[in-house]
């Protein structure tokens, strides 16, 4: 029996699926798994379920004991100015940094789609900072952005000694900096990643736009962008989770200072977890940032995958 469906004949089968082969696969491959699944278990899942717990209770990390206080440790959160703070700067970072590290990334990686040694050269150059370690960055950008660093240095040399200025000695100017530094950091995997994916638009594509008479804005609109939606899902699930658990930078930079100006969620939780010892308030931090980031990811992510296309 046939049924039609879009102009074509299909055969209708009623047949069930034999479920037996599948369960032989899995027996046959399991105890392969079961290493991955224990550490996984012991590592993430386990330490997640504890934190959760402990989120619930007022347990210091100076006493075994600790009391069930049920939604007081969120409810201090709601009116601790400073973990709001905190809460925002950690926001604002991670929105910045996600849609200007696409913007840019994309540009730059647009430029450098060419074929030429040069070109070479530059994505070689684009992709050293995806190679260092976090803390690297962090050090060496601290060297150039104090009071008498490079970058003052040379604005001063060059007649430009109006724009120099405290970059890490003030909140506001702390802040851009530990933007920058992480949107720098952020910018060479972007690149990489979008060169990549222009990679795969096919060449015929682009003689046939031009054929068409399609202009360089019409043939990146109809033809370049629809062939990066999977780059841009990738790309902006990577921000997302770097900026929401950045702990590095801000650290090393400015030490989460001046004050506490650019401290992150990350960085609090450390500080109340292990220096004031409230391991139950420090676990409700923890589980309020993997809830927001969760959320956030996963609301982005969903709306960026509608417009992929099957290449």
């Amino acid at each position: 029996m046939t049924q039609r469906a879009g102009g074509v004949n299909r055969a209708r089968t009623d047949r069930p699926v034999d479920a037996a082969p599948l369960l032989r696969h899995f027996r046959k491959r399991f105890p392969f798994a079961i290493p991955g699944v224990v550490a996984y278990g012991a590592f993430i899942i386990v330490p997640v379920i504890l934190s959760l717990y402990y989120s619930f209770t007022n347990r210091s990390l100076l006493s075994p004991d600790a009391d069930f206080v049920g939604l007081d440790n969120y409810e201090r959160l709601v009116t601790d100015s400073r973990f709001l703070d905190t809460f925002a700067f950690t926001l604002i970072l991670t929105v910045v940094t996600l849609v200007g590290v696409n913007v840019l990334g994309l540009a730059i990686a647009v430029l450098l789609n060419q074929v030429g040694r040069l070109f070479y050269a530059m994505r070689m150059l684009f992709f050293i900072p995806v190679a260092l370690l976090l803390v690297i960055v962090a050090f060496l950008w601290s060297t150039i952005l104090t009071d008498n660093g490079i970058l003052n240095t040379m604005l001063r040399e060059t007649g430009l000694g109006a724009l120099a200025t405290s970059w890490l000695g003030t909140p506001t100017m702390a802040q851009v900096s530990v933007i920058l530094v992480s949107g720098w950091q952020g910018m060479s995997l972007a690149v990489v990643i979008y060169l990549a994916g222009l990679q795969t638009v096919p060449t015929t594509l682009y003689d046939a736009a031009k054929i068409d008479g399609a202009g360089r804005w019409s043939a990146f609109r109809y033809v370049t962008w629809p062939f990066l939606a999977g780059a841009l899902t990738i790309n902006s699930t990577l921000l997302l989770i770097n900026g929401f658990k950045s702990y590095d930078i801000p650290v090393v930079l400015t030490a989460t200072g001046p004050g506490h100006a650019t401290s992150m969620i990350a960085t609090e939780v450390i500080r109340v977890g292990f220096k004031l010892t409230r391991a139950g308030l420090a676990s409700a931090m923890a589980i309020v940032m993997v809830v927001v980031a969760a959320a956030v990811t996963l609301t982005i992510v969903g709306l960026l995958q509608r417009r992929e296309v099957d290449v």
